[in-house]
């Protein structure tokens, strides 16, 4: 499948048709187990504000998961953080959450690079805590990968305005050749300056060659950032920059020096691509880990950011929950493609909640 444009999937359409309530508490039926009903729907998970917070465990997230396990309901995680591998990610956080999460459960902003490695043998890659990312990108399959701190390694004079210590630059490795193919932005940058500067240098390079210059300062070289997340939820108060932040600079920035627009593609939610990629993923989760043959009916998506989650939850024609433990916080206002089915106080409010629609759509279902 072939990545869409970003100015293609900032068209998803909208689902206006949900309204957002606010949940009280309900009673299940006695009559119907959610483990009889669990062929028929799954959930997908944010992470940040929606399980965990900053390095805490939200206990309402332990419970809502031991509760989907117990009556063996199929869910995924679906977050637009990274910067690791999918295999330590997911060991965090099964320690974090006291469950055992597979990796195949596990759908980060940056998974769908998998699919670039055959595009791109050289990629600048941006992002993330030391070289963690670079790793992860040589784990997918790509050849050659080339970190920012590589470059200022090479020639202190590209960013003299650098902090990096002794021990960032023992994880360099020398340029093995200068022409790069694309940039990969996995993970919200640690230098925002440094990491601008070589980004720039590379899209107005001549065809990809670092060091040199394109005539006019045209783009040379394609851009993807993996989430557009402006906002994100961790411990602190209120939400904290994202790396849709960056990406806004980025293209600031290329724009006063060059003139032009900037050209990107833009994967992590909301975006189609990732939805897609997100689904195919929990369908075959459901029928490696409890057999079932069938496409799942119904996803519930659970988050707290409007603009990411349930934005793209809707677009993707899953149904949507919003809670109010991480970005959300009441008195927001919320757009006609950012409107959930229902508005949460937290995971394990909106589980239940969805358990019993589903109940409904059961009892319907018979009685007719």
């Amino acid at each position: 499948m072939n990545v869409i444009s970003r100015r293609v999937l900032e068209r998803i359409p909208g689902n206006c048709a949900f309204r957002p309530i606010i949940a009280r508490r309900r009673h299940l039926s006695q009559k119907t187990k959610p483990s009889e009903l669990a062929r028929d729907f799954a959930f997908a998970f944010d992470i940040d504000g929606v399980l965990i917070r900053g390095a805490k465990a939200l206990e309402e997230g332990k419970e809502a998961l031991k509760y989907l396990r117990e009556h063996n309901i199929p869910w995924i995680l679906l977050t637009n953080g990274g910067g690791k591998s999918e295999t330590e990610r997911v060991e965090g956080l099964s320690a974090q959450l006291g469950i055992d999460i597979h990796v195949d459960q596990f759908v980060q902003s940056h998974t769908p690079f998998k699919r670039l490695v055959h595009r791109y043998d050289k990629v600048l890659v941006v992002g993330g805590d030391r070289d963690k990312c670079r790793h992860v990108a040589q784990d997918y399959g790509f050849k050659d990968c080339v970190m920012p701190v590589d470059v200022l390694a090479s020639n202190k004079s590209v960013w003299p305005f650098h902090r990096f210590a002794q021990d960032d630059f023992l994880l360099s490795r020398p340029l093995s050749s200068e022409k790069f193919d694309a940039v990969l932005v996995f993970n919200d940058p640690r230098d925002w300056g440094c990491d601008t500067q070589v980004i720039i240098d590379v899209l107005t390079s001549d065809n990809g060659y670092y060091g040199t210059k394109s005539s006019q300062l045209k783009q040379t070289v394609p851009i993807y950032f993996s989430n557009d997340d402006l906002l994100w939820a961790n411990e602190y108060p209120h939400p904290r920059f994202g790396q849709g932040a960056f990406r806004r600079g980025i293209e600031t920035v290329y724009k006063e020096y060059s003139g032009a627009e900037l050209e990107s593609t833009i994967i992590g939610k909301p975006f189609l691509f990732t939805y897609e990629y997100a689904h195919s993923v929990l369908n075959d989760w459901r029928r490696h880990a409890f057999g079932y043959t069938n496409d799942v009916h119904r996803v519930y998506m659970v988050g707290d950011n409007p603009a990411s989650d349930i934005r793209g939850g809707n677009g993707y024609g899953w149904d949507t929950l919003l809670v109010k433990s991480g970005v959300y916080k009441d008195g927001d206002k919320l757009d006609s493609r950012s409107k959930p089915r229902a508005v949460v106080d937290n995971v394990l409010a909106a589980v239940k909640l969805a358990v019993e629609l589903e109940i409904k759509h059961k009892l319907k279902n018979t009685s007719t």
